[in-house]
């Protein structure tokens, strides 16, 4: 189960998210019991096929409330090959060191979970900051 969020009316729900192998992508399925709700959506990882799950509930008002709708998380490219894309890294603008591995459905408060497009344009920043910095940016 994850916890679904409606920001603009500070509705929360519990939904349940199945995740299944197509081939060499990844089906998740999201449905709230209860409700005449369902999202279903594939991608190449389980991270790829959240954020495109999302995409489809961003419209109607709901955000997931889980470590991968966390607009300060992303996952690494070792992490997506390795791990399927079932964990996202803690992402902190000037922070040195490897940051924190989160699980990708792993509960988020609220005040951190955002849109995809916040999520993709925290990652770009991220990105920009460590190489301005010189550090080494994993993606």
């Amino acid at each position: 189960m994850v916890g679904l969020w409606h920001p603009m009316t500070a509705s929360r729900t519990e939904a349940l998210i199945t995740s299944s192998p197509q081939g060499r992508f990844v089906a998740l399925e999201l449905e709230v019991p209860g409700a005449q709700l369902v999202v279903r959506s594939t991608g190449r990882d389980m991270f790829d096929a959240l954020q495109r799950l999302r995409l489809q509930l961003e419209p109607l008002g709901w955000i997931p409330l889980c470590n991968g709708a966390r607009t300060d998380c992303y996952p690494s490219g070792m992490a997506r090959d390795m791990a399927n894309g079932n964990a996202v890294y803690e992402l902190v603008i000037g922070q040195v060191g490897r940051p924190p591995l989160l699980g990708l459905l792993e509960p988020a408060a609220a005040e951190k979970v955002g849109t995809v497009a916040d999520q993709d344009a925290y990652f770009r920043q991220w990105l920009d900051s460590r190489k301005r910095s010189g550090g080494e940016a994993r993606r």
